[in-house]
């Protein structure tokens, strides 16, 4: 019989990542860049953990895909909210996640994610993004918007692709 705590130590390391989100928000807002970047690298390495954990240990549910999700979704707004706040990019940027983040939900079913070929990577995408822009200079950002308003629309143009594809068979 399989142990339920188990689930705890991937929903754990999820769990982190929440935390993590906040005091990467608080060191961003008050100009401390550097422990900012130290923190939001932690808060995407829990996310590697979990999924790793959860793969190794047998612990995937669908209660902790939710709050992995959730997690993910937070620490991204969080990050593009404090971008807006600060000047560095518009907030219309913050609707487009938004509007991923809700395709997502609405075209998943309700016990299990279902990823698209291209939405599975948006995640990883933004948060690349959230990385380049902590680091890099402010002439690139109109660059990085950019590239992040296409792959949005690529992304979701792949989901609505997907669903029309998968439901023809």
């Amino acid at each position: 019989m399989k142990n339920n705590y188990i689930n705890l130590i991937p929903d754990g390391i999820t769990f982190l990542r929440i935390i993590f989100t906040l005091i990467f928000l608080f060191l961003f807002l008050n100009d401390y860049l550097l422990l900012s970047i130290v923190i939001f690298a932690i808060a995407i390495f829990t996310d590697v953990l979990d999924g790793y954990l959860a793969r190794k240990l047998d612990a995937k549910s669908s209660t902790g895909a939710y709050l992995d999700i959730f997690a993910d979704f937070f620490l991204v707004l969080t990050a593009f909210i404090a971008f807006v706040y600060n000047g560095m990019y518009p907030y219309w940027v913050l609707i487009l996640i938004i509007l991923v983040f809700l395709q997502f939900l609405l075209t998943s079913k309700f016990k299990i994610l279902v990823y698209d070929p291209v939405g599975k990577y948006y995640g990883s995408f933004l948060f690349g993004i959230i990385l380049i822009t902590l680091v890099a200079p402010v002439y690139i950002y109109q660059f990085l918007l950019l590239i992040t308003v296409l792959f949005t629309i690529i992304s979701l143009l792949s989901r609505y692709l997907f669903f029309i594809i998968k439901n023809r068979r």
